[in-house]
């Protein structure tokens, strides 16, 4: 067996990110100056990606034979909304990388705190794998499989960019089995995330017990998705915390920022955080152009959250698929005669 080691944090990346890898491995290095950080490159460009992890002292995974067996389950699910969605599955080499407990991260992240309490969480919480947002609409479709999982108090729809576990929690073949019982249900899960329905069908049919962190811990903010977080700022004890007066995670610790499913840009929201990890001093004439940058995509936003405008816009191009949908959940859930086949 290979040498492993107690901790340490996996992320997933290539040179195609190369900017958020900055600010990734530079936010981390700031906050975990001494915890083992590992790369599981994302596919063959890498090169500089490689460099940056190295210099920070990290290491590269290299598991070419699980890689490929990983690739071959997210193409089998893949429905043709991107090209490299099979890559994603390399994240789950994790299950057999070198650590012994991990925390996995992506790489459209910057990280506000000591993470060693989050990859410790399932040991300290007694849990299989603790996690952090919760989205079950971009896991599982409504359906069977959805309401039984439910049912059974599972199904919490996390996030697949943020988790907390232990190696060996599943084999390659427990993996590759899930694999094909999701072929034969594909309809029920998310059409585009494939390994994030794949992580969640992984442990809730093998009844593996999952927690989301703050709910264990109760100081922190429930979500660190970016567009979510009010005012983020940094208190008198150089610790992170969200200001959303009058709500539930005012002055509340936030441990990282994730943008997942937004892009780059100066309009993004917290995009001066992002720049802070950019590198090590960042200018107040650069602050000040990243703002001009950003003013128009902020105004556009702003024009399509207007309740008017978006009503308008939907009444005049948009479809009946979500009505369509709740139909078909309500229809689906009537008993009615079968169908013959």
């Amino acid at each position: 067996m290979a040498q492993t080691t107690p901790l340490g944090i996996y992320f997933l990346a290539n040179d195609h990110v190369l900017p958020w890898v900055r600010s990734f491995v530079r936010s981390f290095r700031q906050h975990n100056p001494d915890l083992p950080l590992c790369l599981i490159p994302f596919n063959d460009n890498s090169a500089g990606t490689r460099r940056i992890v190295q210099k920070a002292g990290g290491t590269v995974l290299e598991l070419p034979e699980t890689f490929e067996r990983l690739e071959r389950i997210g193409a089998a699910l893949e429905l043709g909304h991107t090209a490299t969605g099979r890559h994603w599955f390399r994240r789950f080499a994790a299950f057999e990388g070198g650590f012994e407990r991990f925390l996995y991260l992506d790489t459209r992240i910057v990280v506000l705190s000591d993470l060693r309490f989050f990859a410790l969480a399932p040991q300290t919480y007694d849990v299989d794998l603790v996690h952090y947002d919760v989205a079950i609409e971009q896991v599982y479709q409504p359906g069977p499989i959805r309401r039984e999982f439910i049912r059974a108090g599972r199904g919490q729809g996390f996030i697949s960019n943020i988790w907390a576990t232990r190696r060996g929690l599943f084999t390659m073949e427990q993996m590759e089995r899930a694999g094909r019982e999701l072929v034969a249900v594909r309809s029920q899960m998310n059409p585009r995330n494939t390994d994030q329905f794949f992580l969640n069908y992984l442990c809730d049919s093998n009844q593996a017990s999952t927690a989301h962190l703050a709910d264990l811990t109760g100081e922190l903010v429930h979500t660190c998705w970016a567009a979510d977080c009010r005012k983020i700022y940094r208190d008198a004890d150089q610790r992170w915390r969200v200001w959303d007066f009058g709500h539930l995670s005012h002055r509340r610790i936030v441990p990282l920022v994730h943008w997942a499913g937004i892009q780059l840009a100066p309009s993004m929201p917290h995009y001066s955080l992002f720049k802070t990890f950019q590198k090590a001093r960042v200018s107040w004439l650069e602050r000040i152009v990243d703002v001009v940058r950003g003013l128009p995509g902020r105004c556009l936003y702003a024009l399509r959250s207007n309740r008017h405008l978006n009503t308008l816009y939907h009444s005049l191009f948009g479809s009946r698929g979500d009505q369509g949908s709740v139909a078909a959940e309500m229809a689906a859930a009537t008993p009615g005669p079968k169908k013959g086949g």
